[in-house]
């Protein structure tokens, strides 16, 4: 049996909780009443806002300054397409030219050095390396052909930065190999087995160039 004073205590307890949870509900159910109240407001404020921005852009001034917005906006992106548009151009008409040149060189080099009796024929044949004897463009005549490489390694994407690349390397080993005949004299005939190494270089960097544009 409870005694007389847990019985008081109990009923304080729950009389209690009772007065809390009324009270909670209460602060609920103001909350929820002043949440639709702010909604209520806000959807009559963003009502009101957009009839007036459209009753301001129908106006002589909303119409002047949106056209002025949509112009110039649409100006901006014209001249920023017309820009990038003129730089892949310029980029298209360089590679091309680049490629033509070392395609040319590449040509000379081989017709001579099938030529080539002497040293000096080969000497002369290997000229193209770093200087062009019959340019397509004047402006690249003296540029060496490792330097087109690296220019035309600007230009292009993929695989054939890698054939670039490797061309590059095929070109300084043919730099060496004409480096190397200087120590000889020019009327000293060609040994075969130099011309073939020469001509096999030549064919290397043709086969990679040939692969790098029909990419």
């Amino acid at each position: 049996m409870l005694s007389e004073e847990r019985k008081s205590i109990l009923e304080a307890e729950e009389r209690f909780r009772h007065e809390l949870k009324s009270s909670f509900e209460g602060i609920a159910a103001k909350i929820k009443s002043e949440s639709q109240n702010v909604k209520a407001e806000i959807k009559a404020v963003e009502k009101n806002l957009g009839s007036k921005l459209m009753e301001f852009l129908n106006s002589s001034v909303g119409m002047w300054l949106l056209s002025s917005v949509v112009l110039t906006g649409g100006a901006a992106v014209f001249q920023r397409m017309q820009h990038h548009y003129d730089i892949e151009e310029k980029n298209k008409a360089q590679l091309v030219l680049y490629q033509f040149e070392i395609g040319n060189r590449i040509q000379n080099m081989k017709y001579f050095l099938r030529q080539a009796k002497t040293v000096g024929d080969a000497k002369s044949a290997l000229e193209a390396v770093f200087r062009s004897k019959f340019p397509l463009n004047l402006d690249l005549k003296d540029q060496n052909l490792s330097a087109l490489y690296f220019s035309l390694q600007q230009l292009v994407k993929g695989t054939s930065v890698e054939k670039s690349k490797k061309s590059m390397e095929v070109v300084r080993e043919l730099e060496d190999a004409e480096y190397l005949l200087h120590s000889q004299k020019n009327n000293a005939p060609l040994d075969a087995a130099d011309k073939a190494k020469l001509a096999s270089l030549v064919s290397a960097i043709e086969n990679l160039h040939i692969e790098a544009v029909a990419k």
